[in-house]
């Protein structure tokens, strides 16, 4: 079987690795971690991104509309929060949110959506799925 590229799709992963975690700042973490190649942030900026997440998707059960919930998160009181959570002065939290958008992490004023997990809390699994197209 071939997608529209002529590239091979794979039926079934052939590794599966289980990550246990639990839908806190954790699993968030480890999302930023595996994610590090794309993005090559520092500890710090990987910290302040987390939280991002975590916040991002604990808001998004009660603020269903996506351009509000950018908008919410990105608020001063939000990145207050995040600031007093990470134990960042104001200063260096601009200076992260600076290298943030310099990395393409955040984009107009929001997260990339690329970096931004699709998980559900209702069925306890998040699948990611790497696809290496190796050259020959």
């Amino acid at each position: 079987m071939e997608n529209r590229e002529g590239s091979k799709i794979i039926n079934k992963p052939n590794n599966i690795i289980p990550i246990p975690t639990t839908l806190d700042t954790t699993f968030f973490r480890w999302w930023v971690e595996i994610l590090r190649p794309l993005h090559k942030l520092t500890e710090r900026e990987m910290d302040v991104i987390t939280i991002f997440l975590r916040k991002r998707h604990e808001l998004s059960k009660d603020i269903l509309d996506p351009i509000k919930l950018d908008k919410y998160l990105m608020s001063d009181d939000i990145k207050r929060e995040i600031r007093e959570e990470c134990g960042i002065t104001a200063a260096h939290f601009q200076v992260i949110m600076g290298k943030l958008r310099k990395q393409g992490v955040m984009h107009d004023g929001k997260i990339n959506p690329k970096f931004i997990p699709n998980v559900k809390d209702d069925d306890g699994i998040f699948q990611l799925l790497f696809f290496f197209q190796l050259k020959k």
